[in-house]
């Protein structure tokens, strides 16, 4: 049995990478992985100001360009995001070798990372968060070993992957700094030539804005922090994890001076504090599920560091958190993420008669439901205005007619977006549907459900 202990957190991080692998191609594609197919079609020249998305994800765009031009599918677009959480796991273990963790605390941070809901969610969605996740780590390992070619070309990347980058890439320095203050002049030197590297995004984000939470302008840090741990996850579960995860945050007043500890702890919490600070000078909410999402590998290894300690406290919680990492998994379902879009799109096809068109009233259901069905005739609906995500002006529509010129049915479809829809524009939609009820609905875990009706022509 002493033999077999040693391998556990290899066991278990190889399981992590199972599940990353085995779910990339279980959920439909969503309107934000259908943005991102729909952007490796402009030209390329005009990704970095083209106003369809504000995330900043120029780097991943570049790496998707010649993967989808081998193959233009969802398999294809997830890719890059696997790879950096397969590559993740591994920096986990060189993190853990690197900070002296001993068995029980590697055991501990290896069950964490290999099946937190979150950290699965970003390793098979087609957005940048996971690539962000991945030169996180690497900057945090680039700090540890004093490496600073490799600190300034993972921090110089940051903020192309992502906008919320830049404060990734701060903690990333302030970390390096704390470990090397007698280094100080060559890291400021470091973070000077990154700050150069940075100008033209800074610039960008000037001009075009960066991504916001437009459907909470207020800060909602605990329930975003929920949404980007478990997300999707609600019902019964929520409150044994609230509990578990708020008692767990009592570490945070408990601990000792340990260096990893210091480390793994500033690592998560500066972000955060970047992010709050970008909302007070701005009154801009950056933060959301997704933004949170990147510093769910640093938390967990601070985690399994506090919980891997031999002390009452840290068995207690660990059992607890035993239970609610294997009842998430047991739960958790890869293809929620996409709401089962494709089972309802291949419903419309099958019912699809000479005639009918399928009416889209806003991009969000436009993009994705045109990768299943973009074969069929359909038009565009213009009775939703607002501009940022609905009915974003930059994004050209395409329509396809009817072959009789006229349709006898119309498959309409509708977001459920109360915040963002006027009460103008809900009465001319229920207008619009006949005042009927919709036949079949899209519920995501992340962003609104989509309604789709059958209108039937008098």
């Amino acid at each position: 049995m002493k033999k077999f202990l040693p391998k556990i957190p290899v066991l278990l991080l190889i399981l992590g990478a199972v599940l990353r692998v085995a779910g990339i191609g279980a959920a439909a594609i969503w309107f934000d992985e259908a943005l991102m197919l729909y952007r490796a079609g402009i030209p390329f020249m005009t990704l970095f100001l083209e106003l369809s998305e504000k995330s900043g994800n120029l780097l991943l765009e570049i790496i998707l360009r010649p993967l989808l031009a081998i193959s233009h599918s969802a398999l294809m677009l997830r890719i890059p995001s696997m790879i950096a959480g397969l590559v993740s796991l591994w920096l986990v273990w060189k993190l853990m070798q690197r900070l002296d963790f001993t068995l029980r605390q590697q055991i501990t941070t290896s069950a964490i990372v290999a099946v937190l809901p979150g950290l699965l969610w970003i390793a098979q969605d087609a957005r940048s968060y996971g690539l962000l996740s991945c030169l996180f780590l690497a900057a945090l390992w680039f700090a540890l070993e004093s490496q600073w070619l490799g600190l300034l070309a993972v921090c110089g990347l940051m903020i192309y992957t992502q906008s919320t980058g830049a404060v990734y890439a701060v903690a990333a320095l302030v970390i390096t700094l704390y470990l090397y203050p007698w280094k100080a002049k060559r890291i400021i030197l470091v973070g000077l030539v990154i700050v150069l590297a940075w100008l033209p995004a800074i610039w960008r984000i000037h001009g075009t804005g960066t991504i916001r939470n437009i459907w909470n302008p207020q800060l909602t840090l605990p329930i975003n922090a929920l949404q980007a741990i478990w997300p999707g996850l609600w019902g019964w579960f929520v409150l044994p994890a609230c509990i578990i995860l708020g008692l767990s945050l009592l570490f945070l007043f408990f601990g000792t001076k340990a260096r990893g500890r210091f480390v793994l702890l500033h690592a998560w919490a500066l972000p955060c504090l970047g992010m709050v600070l970008y909302y007070l000078v701005t009154k801009e909410n950056i933060i959301m599920y997704r933004t949170l999402m990147p510093i769910l590998f640093p938390f967990s290894l601070w985690l399994g560091w506090e919980l891997g300690r031999n002390r009452l406290t840290s068995n207690v919680l660990s059992a607890g958190w035993a239970f609610i990492l294997l009842a998430g998994l047991v739960i958790w379902n890869p293809a929620d993420r996409g709401g089962h879009l494709d089972q309802v799109a291949d419903e419309i096809r099958s019912q699809w008669r000479t005639g009918d068109t399928l009416v889209y009233t806003t991009v969000t259901v436009g993009l994705p439901f045109g990768y299943y069905l973009g074969d069929l005739p359909h038009t565009w609906n213009d009775i939703i205005h607002e501009p940022d995500v609905l009915a974003s002006p930059s994004i050209a529509r395409t329509y396809l007619g009817t072959p009789t010129g006229s349709a006898a049915r119309a498959w309409v479809i509708i977001p459920n977006e109360p915040t963002l829809i006027t009460p103008d524009e809900k009465t001319d939609l229920d207008l619009l549907v006949h005042h009927q009820e919709p036949i079949y609905t899209v519920n995501y875990m992340q962003s609104a459900q989509l309604n789709v009706y059958l209108v039937e022509e008098p």
